[in-house]
């Protein structure tokens, strides 16, 4: 059966009463989400991770600079997971500099060395620590420096820093309100791809057929509000929601990933589709996500299912999809008695 006549959202017959019923409850659902959402990115705002907000740690310190990559971006050493013997998420931001651009401490506080092109500054009572990856360092191991105070340069052949924030021992989200200072992206993220995954292979899930153990994936990303060196440069959404509903508009899966303000705590094998590519000095990545555990399509009855998928970044724009598909598992028809053999001519 078609569910869709031409852009997804157009139905015919008695599928479109039932899916703005749909719609109604994945608003209200949105709804919540947003407010959750809301309560994470307020949670930061507290005393326990509090700050006032920050500037930049390249000059000048209080004019937006161009982030090729943000926290909980997938890191592999070659580039796709499925070649790749680790996966794991970005600890912080690659803020795009000239290579020798002069970096410079967003806090006072103390330096500690992690490793001769990284270096850290401890604020006061060790409440925030600041990484610097990828510089050439000037300032000694354990001194104490000012707001501002030059740190080192970047390292030839990186052409970014990357600067992250540690609070109580857990990365948290530069990018977030109350870090870096000041940021904006009014640019709303995208939903490339849509899919499920038989166990053999990814298929488009708009108005699919589905039978067996499937597992529903979507391709996302957000667009940089700041063009940076690498134009072609995406990342990760901060929130991933996805509901499935049948064709009554019963809700039966649910779930959402969260990248929004701290490091996933997550297995990245879990989150990440293992065709998802990290970003490249040719070309930009493509970031394909798990929607959940495995479903078993014969635990549900057959008929028509809708998937609502909503992701957003770290500013709240917000991007949803919605595509109609089939689940049949069809049964095995009854065996037929063979015809008898004709005679032998003797």
């Amino acid at each position: 059966m078609r569910f869709f006549h031409g852009k997804p959202g157009k139905c015919i017959g008695p599928i479109a009463s039932r899916l703005r019923g749909v719609r109604k409850l994945t608003m209200n659902a949105a709804r919540i989400l947003a407010a959750l959402f809301g309560a994470a990115i307020l949670a930061l705002a507290l005393p326990a991770y509090a700050s006032a907000g920050y500037g930049w740690p390249v000059k000048p310190f209080h004019k937006e600079h161009a982030v090729r990559g943000q926290l909980n971006d997938p890191r592999m050493e070659d580039r796709v997971i499925s070649a790749s013997s680790t996966c794991s998420f970005h600890p912080g931001v690659d803020i795009v500099a000239p290579d020798g651009t002069a970096v410079y401490a967003v806090e006072p506080g103390y330096v500690y060395y992690i490793d001769p092109s990284a270096l850290a500054v401890r604020g006061k009572k060790g409440i925030a620590i600041f990484g610097y990856w990828h510089i050439r360092p000037v300032v000694r191991n354990h001194v104490k420096v000012k707001l501002h105070a030059l740190l080192g340069y970047i390292t030839r052949n990186h052409n970014h820093v990357h600067f992250s924030e540690k609070r109580k021992g857990r990365y948290v989200n530069p990018l977030r309100r109350g870090g870096l200072t000041p940021y904006s992206d009014n640019t709303r993220p995208t939903i490339a791809t849509l899919s499920y995954y038989d166990g053999a292979s990814f298929r488009e899930l708009k108005n699919a057929t589905l039978a067996g153990k499937v597992k529903l994936t979507v391709g996302a990303y957000d667009t940089p509000g700041l063009v940076s060196n690498w134009p072609w440069a995406v990342v990760t959404p901060a929130r991933i929601s996805w509901q499935l509903y049948d064709d009554n508009g019963l809700k039966l899966r649910t779930g959402h990933w969260d990248f929004s303000s701290t490091l996933c705590p997550s297995d990245p094998l879990a989150v990440f589709v293992p065709d998802t590519l990290q970003n490249g000095p040719q070309n930009g990545g493509r970031y394909d996500y798990w929607l959940g555990q495995e479903w078993d399509t014969t635990t549900a009855a057959d008929g028509a299912y809708w998937l609502v998928v909503t992701v957003a970044d770290v500013r709240g724009n917000e991007t949803t999809r919605i595509v109609g598909f089939t689940v049949a598992n069809a049964v095995e028809p009854p065996a037929r008695d063979e015809p008898a053999s004709p005679a032998p001519v003797v």
